[in-house]
């Protein structure tokens, strides 16, 4: 009676679970390859085209915006537009601070003094700002209608 037992217990232990299938180191070691190069990518490309946005304050009192692309936001100074050969220069301002721009480049359509503009560029310490990008702000268009009150 004992020996049924035992070769019951044999037949058991002879009876494996399914094994499980282990992926090639190659294929793992290339998918991790691939994973990394992704990853450096968008971080250089995000570093790269990371663009600071400051105040015209911020911007004067900074020591290390001089190899950074920067943005600015401010109004155009009324009666500071010139306009040279392929260059625009003007002033622009936070009610607080000014600052001189020299622009090259299309200049929008809606582009006048008293107009909000975003200039995206380089600043070297004292002088003027660099524009590389110009952005003029639609004061108007977007703004909720008031009511006229009706004559009736």
């Amino acid at each position: 009676m004992q020996s049924a037992v035992v070769s019951t217990q044999t037949e058991k232990d002879t009876v494996q679970a399914p094994a499980r299938r282990r992926l090639p180191a190659g294929l793992l070691v290339a998918g991790l390859a691939i994973a990394a190069a992704v990853v450096y990518l968008i971080v250089a490309n995000t570093r790269s085209s990371a663009v600071y946005y400051m105040t015209i304050a911020e911007l004067k009192h900074c020591t290390t915006c001089s190899s950074q692309a920067v943005r600015v936001m401010g109004v155009v100074q009324p009666g500071s537009i010139e306009r040279h050969d392929q260059t625009l220069s003007f002033v622009i301002t936070d009610n607080r601070q000014s600052l001189p721009v020299v622009y090259s480049g299309v200049v929008p359509d809606i582009f006048q003094a008293g107009i909000q503009v975003v200039v995206e560029g380089y600043y070297h310490g004292q002088g003027t700002f660099e524009a590389q990008t110009l952005l003029a702000k639609c004061p108007s268009k977007f703004q909720a209608a008031t009511p006229t009150p009706s004559s009736s």
